[in-house]
């Protein structure tokens, strides 16, 4: 592996290696770790050169946090590293006399100085401006002398550092050859992004050649149209690579490299849209408010309304949420910069307002989110009426409608694969259609279809560990698959805090259901200490209420297990007005129904209208509903009632609460204690 003279391209050098990728809320630095942490690895570094303290620092932390690893270095100075050992070798290049050089030896050395890595003799003739065997006779020549090395794969191979070329070219001849390094990257960046769009192959060719297109950017610090147009094709390449951060960062430098505003802003709102793939909601947000600074009024528009639509949509993104306040603002700054015919901007402002009218995060109005979806679908656009349906999801969710919620998804989902995922603009649909299509399952109470789910969001290459194992936790413990959620658990505990503990309120439920999986299972210690995490994970009163939604079915449901009536009807949340006028979250069908079935248990004389009112829970979830015949079997005495509770668990795949209805069944007890027993949970209380 040759690391380049470009600054801080060493981690994307390792990563081509291994072939690994940057994902969302996974930096390339925790994906290679990942990557090197297990079994003995030997990572070969050729040609460190003046990228010494660079290679040192990478593999400083790569070795502190992979104990197997060795690393194997050429350089010509120590890289400092604690447990280094220096061995002396031979050097691979020859001194040259200049005098024994062909005036086209000098030429295309002249013009290969200006690469960074290895070259094929199609590019040492672009840049010299000879034939292509003239090329390849002069190359073969420098070979010889070993001025040049010759992989086994045709590439040519520069030296380390630029001081043992022995070239007496002209200052004149090397800036034609770095003009001719633009013309090229041009056309080369072109090429590529052509083949990313038609899905020919790009990959190891963009590997061979990306310190050469980032040396042409960095090359020029003015606004100059044909470098801000390499930059930007630069930019695009490298989120299709997935190098996130250093897509941003590109899409930054285009930005600055571009002749108008118009353009500036585009690159901004690009570099914005990286973010949000990203899962960082704070440097999206403020990219947004600059690209709605500049350019043409439709540009202005899309891009302050959608800064509404991220800080109300997603919040968990941002450490701090954005005031309502600050996003009024905004939106009346988009709806004066609007034109009155432009479609796009009218589908932002749509989405926006319907974000932003009721002042709740992550609550659109349900009509204006109607008004939304048409104008999205007016587009034509994938990427809008995906963010519109996530609207009228979000709704639906939120007044409680789940069922509607779930289908609203399922058209989500039609989308997906119409997503071009090498566009930054999609990328945050892709994040979020896997984040949220497994959370409207489970707010219907479709355990199936929510591991379904769990697992598409596994087996994505657009997620970060975190993310993917998180998704698992909640419905494999509803399930009953224990084992699985706890292994799951722990996953995405340890990869989160490997990645920083980035905010990430939405793990909050996974935690708190690892903890329920304890506590059923009389694991009290193990139950507290991920209850204290979920605690952590979560803002109270923040992002809409989540954890708090989950915790009111979770702390009753295991009080109960356990024959804590007193605790269970302490945590219970009675309801304050029917369920058609009550905001709602992912788990209240859960908790509405337990609060009944709790009401029952502990002989309330209100239990009867608690299940009355838990009635609409149940036709929305599942779930719920196999809880609320249950809780009427035993009011009632009902055996027909418990054998339909039975139905509805198996029909979910609820083993555990399976297991403890069949206890409810005399004939059926000892099959009920021993399915409890597979699960490594005891009898519970109340059934003995």
């Amino acid at each position: 592996m040759l690391t380049g003279p470009i600054s801080d391209t060493f981690p994307q050098a390792v990563a081509v290696a291994l072939g690994v990728v940057e994902r969302p809320a996974e930096p390339l630095a925790e994906a290679l770790r990942t990557a090197l942490r297990h079994g003995r690895r030997l990572l070969v570094v050729r040609g460190c050169g003046h990228r010494s303290a660079e290679v040192a620092e990478v593999a400083g932390e790569l070795l502190g946090a992979c104990p197997e690893l060795t690393v194997l270095a050429e350089s010509p100075v120590p890289l400092g590293i604690n447990g280094e050992y220096a061995v002396t070798i031979p050097g691979r290049w020859a001194p040259v006399d200049p005098a024994t050089l062909t005036e086209a030896d000098h030429d295309v050395l002249t013009a290969v100085s200006v690469l960074c890595r290895v070259f094929d003799t199609a590019m040492a003739a672009e840049f010299t401006g000879v034939p292509t065997a003239t090329a390849e006779a002069a190359l073969t020549r420098l070979a010889e002398r070993r001025v040049l090395l010759r992989e086994r794969n045709g590439w040519w191979v520069p030296p380390e550092t630029r001081t043992r070329w022995a070239v007496n070219g002209s200052e004149a001849k090397r800036a034609a050859a770095v003009e001719r390094r633009a013309e090229w990257a041009a056309k080369e960046a072109d090429e590529l992004r052509a083949a990313v769009e038609t899905g020919t192959a790009w990959r190891d060719r963009f590997d061979l050649v990306a310190d050469d297109l980032r040396a042409t950017v960095l090359a020029r610090t003015r606004p100059d149209a044909r470098h801000h147009h390499i930059a930007r094709v630069l930019a695009e390449l490298l989120y299709a690579r997935q190098f996130l951060a250093e897509a941003r960062a590109t899409f930054e430098s285009a930005a600055a490299l571009a002749v108008d505003d118009r353009a500036a802003a585009r690159d901004l709102r690009s570099a914005a849209d990286v973010a949000m793939t990203e899962h960082r909601g704070e440097p999206a947000f403020a990219l947004l408010k600059r690209a709605g600074r500049g350019g043409d009024r439709a540009g202005r528009a899309v891009a302050l309304a959608y800064a509404v639509c991220v800080g109300n949509r997603f919040p968990a993104t941002f450490t701090e949420p954005v005031p309502h306040e600050e996003l009024c603002e905004l939106l009346a700054e988009a709806e004066q910069a609007a034109p009155p015919d432009d479609p796009i901007a009218g589908a932002y402002l749509a989405a926006a307002r319907a974000w932003n009218a009721t002042g709740e995060k992550t609550t659109p109005d349900p009509d204006l989110t109607v008004v939304a979806l048409a104008a999205a679908r007016a587009t034509g656009q994938p990427v809008l009426i995906s963010a519109a349906l996530d609207a009228v999801a979000s709704a639906d969710g939120a007044a409680g409608r789940f069922a509607r919620a779930h289908d609203s998804c399922g058209e989500r989902l039609s989308l997906f694969e119409r997503l071009p995922r090498h566009e930054p603009q999609i990328g945050v649909e892709i994040v979020d259609t896997l984040h949220v299509v497994p959370l409207a399952a489970l707010a219907a109470g479709r355990l199936p279809d929510a591991v379904r789910a769990a697992e598409l969001s596994w087996e994505d290459p657009f997620r970060g560990l975190y993310m993917r194992a998180g998704k698992f936790v909640v419905p494999l413990a509803l399930t009953g698959d224990f084992d699985k959620a706890l292994e799951y658990a722990e996953t995405t505990w340890d990869a989160w805090q490997r990645v920083g503990r980035p905010p990430a309120r939405w793990l909050a439920p996974a935690a708190h259901a690892a903890g329920l999986v304890h506590g059923l299972r009389g694991q009290a210690a193990q139950y507290d200490e991920w209850a204290g995490r979920a605690l952590g994970l979560s803002t109270p009163g923040v992002h809409s209420g989540l954890a708090e939604s989950f915790t009111a079915f979770a702390v009753p449901r295991l009080a109960l297990h356990r024959g804590d009536i007193d605790t269970a009807r302490s945590a219970v949340v009675r309801p304050a007005a029917p369920w058609e006028e009550t905001p709602h979250q992912v788990y209240d069908a859960y908790a509405w129904a337990i609060a009944a079935e709790t009401a029952v248990m502990a002989g309330d004389p209100e239990a009867e209208s608690l299940l009355r009112a838990a009635e609409p829970a149940a036709r929305e979830n599942s779930w719920a509903a196999a809880c609320l015949t249950r809780a009427r079997a035993r009011l009632h005495r009902d055996p027909a009632a418990l054998a339909q509770a039975l139905a509805g668990w198996q029909a979910i795949g609820a083993r555990f609460e399976h297991a403890c209805t069949l206890l409810l069944v005399p004939e059926r007890r000892d099959e009920g204690a021993a399915a409890l027993a597979a699960l490594g949970c005891r009898v519970p209380v109340d059934s003995l």
